[in-house]
């Protein structure tokens, strides 16, 4: 017997529930941490799962900042249209609680690195630092926002270029990244997230204001 379905056509469905339709379907999703500095030096750190890598002739990759709470435009988006420039860092579970921290909707002049706790590490191409707990960072150049919709809640998906890769000596193996020893974690539905390295479920709430 074929199953059921439930169906929900687009265009008669809220933004809200595709957002948790989607999320809950598509996983699981690598975490692209990001650091951005404005024209005027303000410091962003972001972390977003709507990311993906792109080709590697130019090594590329992008990711989606989803409007804020107040369906607004997120402070990573604004950065990278002033600068061009940004830093994916990705994350592992000691991260989680610090990236966790720099997930609220702060106000615009708030640098979340002093509440994240990270350490900073100075980028060699872009402006924009790198987080020293994370092991590979990819410093970026802006290629392209490609925006689909209109509006100001359409999609903008940021396209950059790849400049510089940095891989901690302690995951590479002499000839490449070592899969046993590096262990991001990954995005699911709702609060949770996946530990890769001990195939484990774990929850991480939306933070309050500090």
């Amino acid at each position: 017997m074929a199953q059921g379905f439930r169906s929900f056509i687009s265009s008669d469905t809220s933004r809200g529930q595709l957002y948790e339709i989607i999320v809950a379907a598509i996983q699981p999703r690598p975490i692209a941490f990001v650091s951005t500095v404005s024209r005027t030096g303000a410091r962003n750190l972001a972390p977003f799962s709507f990311f993906m890598a792109g080709g590697n002739n130019p090594p590329s990759l992008v990711y989606c900042p989803t409007l804020n709470a107040r369906g607004l435009p997120k402070d990573s988006l604004r950065n990278v249209e002033e600068t061009g420039e940004f830093v994916v860092n990705t994350v592992t579970r000691k991260m989680a609680t610090g990236m966790n921290a720099t997930g609220f909707d702060y106000p615009h002049e708030t640098d979340e690195w002093s509440v994240s706790g990270f350490t900073t590490l100075e980028s060699k191409v872009v402006r924009p630092q790198r987080i020293a707990e994370s092991p590979i960072h990819f410093e970026c150049k802006l290629f392209e926002i490609l925006t689909h919709g209109s509006g100001p809640g359409a999609s903008r998906y940021i396209v950059g270029e790849i400049v510089a890769i940095h891989v901690a000596e302690a995951i590479w193996s002499g000839r490449g990244i070592d899969g046993d020893l590096y262990r991001p974690i990954a995005r699911m539905g709702g609060p949770n997230y996946l530990d890769t390295e001990n195939l484990e479920l774990f929850e991480l709430q939306r933070p309050a204001p500090m």
